[in-house]
């Protein structure tokens, strides 16, 4: 009889060690779970910048053998003509500039449109009164694949076609911007390298 007592006693005391060890023991914690978001990126909608163009006369000097007055480039053997602008989004998703313009080749030699542009055109992007390191040059920029395709990239692809003397053509250039501050087209003095009047291209939206 001592003995089944016993039995019961000491299973009782397994029992309620058993019992009281599951009390004590700390919760575990909690695995975090997944979010399943995809990452943040940041998209541009072209349709969202509007291009609002603003005119500078150009200064006049008997030194000077290049003019640029009512979106007309001009010197002794070529003529540029600003025809449009507009906000496209370049390969890399970012905004970008698109200028489009007419050119004539006066002179007696081939010309390559986008050559003679870089030559004689700047173009910088910044505020009115900002300090000349607050001020950045722009960089041609790659169209999509898809803008590359349609008209955008013929008038590319006529920028970097040759170009004979007495002929015209309808060529474009893009600049990558960085903000929404204004963007300024310069065009230099073929000779003397002072500039001539400016463009301003206002980014809104």
């Amino acid at each position: 009889m001592k003995r089944w007592a016993w039995a019961v006693t000491g299973g009782l005391v397994v029992f309620l060690l058993f019992i009281f060890s599951l009390v004590l023991q700390p919760p575990r914690a909690k695995a975090p779970a997944a979010s399943g978001r995809p990452p943040v990126t940041h998209t541009i909608s072209a349709k969202e910048h509007r291009v609002k163009e603003e005119k500078r006369s150009a200064s006049s000097s008997s030194a000077l053998t290049s003019r640029f007055t009512n979106d007309t480039y001009s010197t002794p053997t070529l003529t540029v003509k600003l025809t449009g602008a507009r906000i496209v989004t370049d390969k890399g998703g970012h905004p970008a500039l698109f200028i489009q313009y007419d050119i004539t080749n006066n002179g007696a030699t081939t010309i390559t449109p986008a050559t003679i542009w870089r030559q004689y055109a700047l173009i910088r992007q910044g505020a009115a009164d900002a300090k000349k390191s607050q001020i950045t040059p722009l960089t041609e920029a790659t169209l999509t694949d898809k803008d590359a395709k349609g008209n955008l990239g013929k008038l590319i692809t006529v920028s970097q076609t040759p170009l004979a003397p007495n002929k015209k053509a309808s060529g474009a250039m893009v600049y990558t911007f960085v903000n929404k501050d204004p963007i300024r087209l310069q065009f230099i003095d073929r000779d003397t390298g002072r500039p001539l009047g400016t463009k301003t291209y206002e980014i809104t939206g």
